[in-house]
């Protein structure tokens, strides 16, 4: 079987929709950053919600939806709209949180036409918030949020093109090499040779960043090692998380308007995990005192 069209696809699309994100990151253009983050986290989220129904579980989509989307609601009016709310950030994102469970748990209760619904409707509903658009959010974190990067923008590259980078390194090496299953339970299609592939093109995307423009975001090699291994990595089980949920569900892609990649699950799996472990080690890296466990 020749695999070669679908990995040839799979590049092309991604090439193409990165490069529309990357220019709206490169032109500066925050309240686009949030908007093109917030709709493919929508559209992931929903894809999420879909499979729970496909397997006949009860979710509460459109009020997932909502909490979701009013995370971004919230970036944009502390760090763009109206800076000055900045320092209100954690408590704005709390109270969500806080108004997310009790309106499930309300939702509950209330159940349809006076019956309870499952507690379970309520437990995946909110597990899609946090797992999709609250992990995601990190990505607009790091271009946002003060920091000690030379350029946040440099940063967020840096973190999309590693991990996106390794994400297709393992697609292709896999493709093309893999004969030694990783973990068929979860993805059949998962081999020991695309990770190697993947953490390989991971750390030479690194590598090359850091050495050609590391100025931009104040890493050093030991810095690009960390990061190359480690952003390559948590893609890699970003995309097995994704995998368990639709082995879960019994379907084979998250959705089928991106071809060769599937839906927009498919697409932002793998930084799902790595943007917030990014946005950490940056914190711990430039931190004062937190960072003292980083080898400089």
């Amino acid at each position: 079987m020749n695999r070669r069209p679908g990995w040839l696809a799979r590049i092309g699309s991604s090439a193409v929709l990165w490069s529309v994100a990357l220019g709206i990151v490169l032109l500066g253009w925050r309240t686009g950053e949030i908007l093109i983050v917030a709709v493919f986290s929508m559209v992931a989220q929903w894809e999420f919600y879909r499979m729970q129904e496909q397997k006949g579980t009860i979710v509460f989509k459109r009020l997932g939806i909502i909490a979701g989307l009013l995370f971004y609601a919230i970036l944009w009016f502390c760090w763009v709209a109206h800076p000055e709310a900045a320092k209100t950030f954690l408590a704005w994102e709390e109270a969500l949180f806080v108004l997310t469970v009790v309106a499930l748990l309300f939702r509950v209760v209330l159940g349809s036409e006076g019956s309870l619904l499952p507690l379970e409707a309520g437990g995946l509903t909110l597990l899609g918030v946090v797992y999709i658009p609250f992990l995601f959010s990190f990505l607009c974190r790091i271009a946002l949020e003060p920091n000690n990067y030379a350029d946040p923008r440099a940063a967020v590259l840096f973190v999309m093109l590693v991990t996106k980078l390794g994400d297709t390194g393992a697609f292709v090496a896999g493709s093309l090499l893999g004969r030694h299953r990783l973990l068929p339970r979860i993805s059949p299609q998962k081999t020991w040779e695309g990770l190697a592939g993947g953490l390989m093109a991971a750390l030479l995307a690194s590598l090359a960043i850091v050495s050609l423009c590391g100025g931009l975001v104040r890493f050093r090699l030991l810095d690009a090692v960390f990061l190359g291994v480690g952003l390559g990595f948590l893609g890699v089980l970003g995309d097995l998380a994704k995998s368990a949920a639709k082995r879960d569900a019994h379907v084979k892609d998250s959705g089928r308007w991106i071809p060769g990649i599937g839906g927009a699950l498919d697409l932002v799996d793998s930084l799902l995990f790595a943007a917030p472990a990014f946005y950490f080690y940056g914190l711990a890296r430039f931190g004062g005192a937190a960072s003292s466990w980083i080898p400089r």
